[in-house]
């Protein structure tokens, strides 16, 4: 048997292909058929309402992955965008990013902070997880690693993602300072990489301290494959089915706007194709 698990989230490039990033296939189990899903609607939520459209076009994703006979659906960021939604519309099981990787780093420690390459003015994204997930009073700090002025458009989180690529020295660096100084002075335990474009770092920076971190692009995927294997999926006590006359709607409010691109080919969180191929 086959668990097919559709891959949600590579940021608002398309790469034109469904292969999945490399960490996720590095890690697949035999018996699970990880594949990549892109949104028609592509925005990169920079803002509150950005991140409404964004959660539109995912829940979009589970609704066709359903259709289409998936088994699961992996959010591969940690801003879980339309999981609740998803939950609530589908009978498949729903992992978000952000979600499993503060459960397992509560499973692992009593305080954990999230150590982000991104800036603080994106610092919402986290915030409206922890709060979503009560996990506000286990969570020790949000520690950037770059500075509001480091990212203020498409080219400088451009470098920043072409340098967790390559995993550049400097940049791992200040990410395992930001790690030692949420230990030392923030009274964390464990750690949050607080967005999965930093998977190709994850390995490197984890060796250097002395905590549990969790990156949360293999942490979430393998949670997806955890809950197959375990036969279980979220309670449709806590996530009521919608009608079923209203399923629609979403496919066409999205398809209604073509394969829509709002906001540039931002490369926050996209797998090069080129340079990623099995």
């Amino acid at each position: 048997m086959t668990w097919c698990i559709g891959i949600i989230g590579t940021g608002t490039a398309p790469t034109g292909t469904n292969v999945p990033p490399a960490p996720i296939r590095e890690i697949a189990a035999d018996g699970f058929a990880p594949e990549l899903i892109e949104p028609r609607l592509r925005t990169f939520p920079m803002t509150p309402y950005d991140r409404g459209l964004t959660a539109l076009a995912y829940l979009d994703c589970a609704l066709e992955a359903e259709k289409a006979g998936f088994d699961a659906v992996f959010i591969n960021t940690v801003g879980d965008y339309g999981i609740d939604e998803m939950k609530s519309a589908t009978g498949m099981v729903v992992v978000g990013a952000g979600e499993a990787t503060m459960a397992m780093c509560v499973n692992t420690g009593r305080r954990f902070s999230i150590v982000t390459i991104w800036p603080p003015k994106l610092n919402f994204i986290q915030q409206e997880r922890l709060s979503s997930c009560g996990m506000q009073d286990r969570c020790a700090s949000i520690r950037n690693v770059q500075e509001d002025r480091e990212v203020e458009g498409v080219a400088q989180a451009a470098a920043t993602t072409a340098n967790l690529k390559d995993r550049n020295e400097s940049l791992k660096r200040r990410i395992v300072d930001a790690i030692n100084a949420a230990v030392s002075e923030d009274g964390a335990d464990t750690i949050m990489l607080g967005c999965t474009c930093m998977a190709p770092v994850g390995p490197d920076v984890a060796a250097q301290v002395n905590v549990p971190v969790f990156e949360s692009m293999r942490t979430g995927y393998k949670t997806a494959e955890a809950l197959l294997t375990l036969g279980v999926r979220h309670s449709d006590a806590a996530y009521p089915k919608p009608n079923p006359d209203n399923l629609s709607a979403v496919g066409a409010l999205v398809a209604g706007q073509g394969n829509m691109d709002l906001g540039g080919d931002c490369e926050v969180c996209v797998i090069d194709p080129e340079s990623d191929k099995p």
